[in-house]
């Protein structure tokens, strides 16, 4: 299978997208968005089989990745109007728009401001707002610790620096998962890690934003005791928003369902379309 990677430029930013040759001419296009501090090789045990039925892009997030640097000025909205343009350059036609944690915000935030432009959607783990247990987790994050990721990757000169870190946060990750991981933060933009943290962050549930969405939805959780960032609670609000939404949830796994249950993600991914 061919893979191509390629800037695509929004009019702001540079992103970098990996194209999957397109098994046939009319296939339906996918765009797959990660999440915070990775990049688009997240999608690396589900993409090969997808590409086999639909013809593929995932895309770097601005200051993830290979794609351009954060910018002054930069917002978590940001991201999803760098989305929004990447796919009005991808594709003529409504996509179908996957996205994974952070990625999964901006996937629900290009559907509810630009209906025009997706025709289903798949939020993975998407981060929800104050409720989710990630903010609940950066509430007790000591200030201290704001701004360390930064110098480690500041002063890392190869991402083998980063191992010794990416260790101690993921305790139990294998090895091969731990390579792959400080990669991604080598090549996070370290600015990500400074910007100052909004008392919005701890207000914003999204309301208007998850029940503005038009697109049939479906939303795939892990367990919040395993990793993930939805509780039950938290899943049943997001759900419940959306007009037409679908919820999956697989207890064993944690926040990450498109790795850990790689064969029932594509079995689920494509069983949405087909719908």
């Amino acid at each position: 299978m061919t893979i191509t990677e390629r800037y695509v430029h929004t009019g702001n930013v540079a992103l970098n997208v990996a194209e999957f040759e397109s098994p046939t001419p009319e296939a339906q296009v996918m765009v797959l968005v990660h999440g915070y501090g990775s990049n688009w090789h997240t999608w690396g045990r589900v993409v090969d089989k997808l590409a086999q039925e639909f013809h593929v892009y995932a895309v770097d997030l601005r200051a993830m990745g290979r794609s351009g640097s954060y910018g002054s000025g930069s917002s978590r909205q940001t991201w999803a109007d760098d989305i929004a343009a990447v796919i009005s350059k991808l594709s003529d036609k409504p996509v179908y728009l996957i996205g994974h944690s952070l990625g999964g915000w901006v996937t629900a935030s290009v559907a509810s401001d630009h209906p025009e432009l997706v025709s289903k959607a798949i939020l993975v783990e998407p981060y929800s707002g104050a409720n989710s247990e990630v903010r609940k987790q950066a509430r007790k994050r000591p200030p201290e610790e704001r701004g360390k990721r930064a110098r480690q990757i500041r002063e890392a000169r190869t991402p083998d620096d980063l191992i010794p870190a990416v260790t101690e946060q993921y305790e139990g990750a294998s090895e091969d998962s731990i390579k792959r991981i400080a990669v991604m933060w080598f090549q996070m933009d370290p600015a990500l890690e400074e910007g100052p943290v909004s008392r919005s962050e701890d207000e914003e549930t999204f309301d208007d934003m998850f029940s503005s969405i038009k697109c049939p939805v479906l939303m795939i959780n892990g367990a919040a005791d395993k990793g993930g960032i939805l509780s039950e609670e938290e899943s049943e609000r997001v759900a419940g928003l959306i007009p037409n939404c679908r919820v999956l949830t697989w207890p064993k796994v944690g926040h990450s369902p498109h790795i850990a249950r790689n064969h029932d993600f594509i079995r689920a991914t494509k069983r949405f379309w087909a719908d």
